[in-house]
């Protein structure tokens, strides 16, 4: 039976929601009220509540609890400590844990040895707040220790809030970055409306460097504040972007020789054709057509490797005497293309390929104690009014080589746009 004072105690607070127990030392038994035992799911009489011994309330207790809730009861009972205050799980009969808060004193001791006789205390279920604390620690936990950077930002973008992802990205402290407009720290403003898809902006880092991020912007409003936010989240991707223009470069590129390939070449020489048409035909060009002379003879002589060096030597000689705006491109097997934009008003078009011609003459590749010497052939147009399309350009420019191999190879044709 419960002690007068106990009974009262329980119908004082049940209105709080708040359970009562009772500790009997001596006999070693627990006094839980009817609510306690609903937590747990233990079977209880209406308007009163059930006993456990030491041992069975024990055994309910959560092993990683236990140690620390047996150091404050150890307290309690050696007057060590006057109040016990202790969280802690305990198994319910359905076999799950059901969250307690237990705060109680010694209200009675042994006169003559100072024992502790009794405890009173009250217990709050405290399960649905430690579950919350719980995902909230949980959440939290993964966005600090994630890595892709995130920021928190207030309604007027400025940072309030950055996990150590974004330290590393910006490479800066956090401290260094609160109260800062994002706006800074990016190449574009900062977005206010959400973004499905990522946008992709530069960061700039205190280092000088810049990375490349995709930004996903998501707004809210507290619920408590009303407040605005928004929640940054910044994907690294210069190593992909990095990988992305490496792959695209090798495609792009004749890997003998290091050129531009057909494709390449196709891209920029059209472009270049599509600006020239745009300026009502005001800007001009020259595209020639290339061709080593006898080149199968080479190989057949001295072996592929040797013509293999033979390509890479005239490739050398396109780079050195064609400039940077100049379009140069291996296009397959002996043939090379030049688009090179007449900048001179009177610049003949054939000016630089004669140059080339007389350079290739002079030209002696060395390989495997063998002194090869070669020649080329070369047809040059110039971009004209009639000219639809690139297409047609290189249609004559290839006449025009075929030209210069039918009459002998080693020379340069020229034909007109209108030819």
């Amino acid at each position: 039976m419960m002690e007068p004072t106990f009974e009262r105690a329980f119908w004082a607070l049940a209105a709080a929601d708040l359970a009562l127990w009772q500790l009997d030392f001596p006999t070693e038994r627990a006094m839980l009220d009817e609510r306690w035992a609903q937590w747990v799911g233990l079977p209880a009489q209406k308007g009163e509540g059930i006993t456990l011994t030491f041992a069975a309330w024990r055994a309910r207790v959560h092993p990683i609890d236990w140690p620390r809730v047996r150091k404050s009861l150890i307290a309690l009972v050696k007057g060590t400590s006057d109040y016990y205050c202790e969280r802690y799980r305990i198994r319910t009969e359905r076999g799950g844990w059901c969250w307690l808060e237990d705060r109680g004193r010694i209200t009675q001791r042994d006169e003559q040895t100072g024992r502790a006789r009794i405890g009173i205390g009250v217990c709050r279920n405290v399960t649905d707040e430690m579950e919350q604390a719980a995902w909230k620690e949980l959440l939290s936990e993964a966005v600090i220790r994630s890595p892709v950077a995130t920021v928190i930002c207030d309604a007027e973008d400025r940072i309030i809030w950055v996990n150590p992802a974004a330290e590393q990205l910006f490479a800066r402290q956090a401290a260094d970055m609160f109260g800062q407009f994002i706006h800074r720290f990016l190449e574009t403003g900062a977005a206010t409306t959400g973004e499905k898809r990522g946008a992709l902006v530069a960061v700039h880092t205190q280092d000088g460097t810049t990375r490349w991020v995709e930004r996903i912007v998501t707004p809210f409003t507290s619920s408590l504040s009303h407040e605005r936010f928004s929640v940054y989240v910044l994907h690294d991707i210069t190593e992909r972007i990095a990988l992305e223009q490496q792959l695209r470069q090798l495609a792009l590129t004749d890997v003998l020789t290091g050129l531009p390939n057909r494709r390449a070449f196709m891209e920029r020489a059209e472009a270049l054709f599509a600006r020239i048409v745009r300026s009502a035909f005001h800007e001009r060009a020259a595209v020639a057509l290339i061709d080593l002379d006898h080149f199968k003879r080479i190989n057949d002589t001295f072996g592929h490797s040797a013509g293999d060096a033979v390509l890479r030597d005239f490739a050398d000689l396109l780079r050195a005497n064609f400039r940077t705006m100049d379009e140069v491109g291996r296009l397959g097997g002996e043939e090379f293309g030049v688009v090179m934009p007449l900048v001179v008003l009177h610049d003949r078009p054939t000016n630089a390929f004669e140059r080339l011609l007389r350079e290739v003459r002079l030209r002696r590749v060395t390989f495997s104690g063998h002194h090869i010497q070669y020649t080329c052939s070369i047809g040059v147009t110039e971009v004209g009014p009639s000219d639809r399309a690139f297409d047609d350009v290189l249609a004559r420019a290839d006449r025009a080589l075929y030209q210069a191999k039918a009459e002998g190879r080693n020379r340069l044709i020229w034909l007109a746009a209108d030819e």
